[in-house]
């Protein structure tokens, strides 16, 4: 063997001291750096980076309107959780009236969702509490009561082709696995299609292509239908098209099991009624743990039916407009955000119709980082190598930052609280609008940019 090369040794110490002398450098010098480096240089940033001490640290744009991608569930999850209380719950019931069985939603985004690993279990209440009557066969219908909410159940400005998937389901008072079906179908030739949950029907219509993706869509009463071009084999997530209906149609799969026949069908009322007897209810989590959804993995459903929630039980239906007013009247009197400083639509930030200022979201997190509040909002927000749209980045920030991410096409955005190793609190909202680079390459400037932040 010849003799080893020192290169690897002066290579290493070099980027220490590169990396050093990075360090060195003014924090604002370093953000400018990678602000100003292409192809950022030609998009839009919004950013302010402030201390505890109310001191301004780096401004880029801090007032200019911008697309906050998910960065706008800061803003519902701080409204929902003033004008709620984390200690609230959804209540879920089950009424009879005649023949009739009734499954009456409130507001609650989690019926058999993500932790209802067993789906007949989800409603066991309930079939206990028509077992306990003596109750062996429905004569009359299953009724999906969503009169809670208005029929308003895809917000404004949100695009027609992110409708048929996961992240983009309709809300409604009532809903169930989180408004999505599971889709796979084998064998292109001669498709053979698999729902999850398996009471959906669904028909394919497809002929075999490679790399090529076909249309996925349910109807109104929730049968999905597969067509166009497709691979061997394929799998997806779409979105029921009627999620009260989805409910009601798990409800009477349920009760099939469990030995309780059901005569009727499975309808939709939309309209207001006092109902005869209500025999069982199933309540949801906590504010506080739905809240955890909303923030950690950035959960769209849970979002938008929590911000519809502020304008239920009035005299009207729950309405987007109802619920946007509630939600500016808490930000503009509570938080102190000037009307001017935000407008949105809806209540995930899907929509690019959503604006805010890089000012109005630090201005949201020192509210949520106030210390009566801090114990609270520092465990639901996003954490570094946790369960999360951040499980795999800012790792060595692990103990000492907390944040929110967004992103949707040509945006991405982070905001943040981040604790110095000496003590100390800096806030920070970074948003990026508008460039043509790849995800990766954004998330990964962005990244650089709360690393240097958090150097003190």
């Amino acid at each position: 063997m010849g003799k080893p090369s020192a290169w690897p040794v002066v290579g290493s110490l070099l980027l220490c001291l590169i990396s050093a002398a990075a360090s060195a450098q003014p924090l604002e010098q370093r953000l400018a750096a990678l602000v100003d480096k292409p192809p950022f240089d030609r998009a839009i940033w919004g950013i302010v980076v402030e201390d505890d001490s109310d001191r301004v640290l780096f401004l880029r744009n801090p007032r200019t309107l911008l697309m906050p991608a998910s960065n706008r569930k800061l803003f519902t999850a701080a409204a929902v959780a003033s004008c709620l209380g984390f200690d609230h719950r959804f209540a879920t019931e089950l009424w009879l009236d005649g023949d009739d069985v009734i499954l009456r939603g409130g507001g609650d985004p989690s019926l058999g969702g993500r932790y209802a690993f067993d789906r007949d279990a989800v409603f066991a209440p309930f079939v206990e509490a028509l077992r306990k009557r003596g109750i062996r066969e429905i004569r009359g219908d299953v009724v999906a009561d969503a009169s809670l909410f208005d029929r308003a159940t895809i917000p404004t400005g949100w695009e027609w082709d992110d409708l048929p998937y996961y992240y983009a389901a309709p809300v409604d008072a009532l809903g169930y696995n989180e408004g999505v079906i599971g889709v796979m179908v084998d064998d292109c030739t001669k498709p053979r299609v698999t729902t999850d949950p398996m009471f959906i029907p669904a028909t394919a219509n497809v002929t075999c292509a490679d790399d090529k993706e076909p249309d996925v869509r349910a109807d109104r009463n929730n049968a999905v239908a597969i067509e166009g071009e497709m691979p061997p084999t394929f799998k997806t997530l779409t979105t029921a098209t009627s999620p009260a209906l989805y409910a009601a149609q798990a409800l009477r799969d349920v009760l099939r099991h469990a030995g309780i026949a059901v005569r009727g069908a499975v309808r939709l009322n939309t309209t207001p009624k006092a109902w005869r007897e209500r025999v069982a209810v199933i309540e949801s989590p906590f504010v506080a743990d739905l809240l955890a959804i909303v923030l950690k993995p950035s959960q769209n459903l849970y979002a938008e039916t929590l911000l519809k929630d502020l304008s239920a039980g009035g005299a009207e239906p729950a309405s987007y407009a109802a619920s946007l007013d509630a939600e500016r009247r808490f930000l503009t009197g509570e938080v102190g955000l000037d009307g001017a400083e935000f407008r949105f639509q809806d209540g995930s930030g899907l929509t690019t119709h959503d604006l805010v200022t890089s000012a109005a979201v630090v201005k949201v997190l020192r509210w949520m980082d106030d210390s009566s509040r801090a114990a609270v909002w520092w465990p639901l927000l996003a954490t570094p190598g946790e369960e999360g749209t951040l499980r795999r980045r800012l790792l060595p920030l692990a103990a000492r930052f907390r944040g929110k991410t967004g992103s949707i096409s040509g945006v991405n955005a982070l905001g943040g609280i981040v604790r110095g190793t000496r003590g100390g609190t800096r806030y920070f909202s970074i948003i990026l609008n508008h460039h043509l680079a790849g995800g990766g390459e954004a998330l990964r400037t962005i990244d650089a940019m709360v690393s240097a932040i958090a150097d003190f």
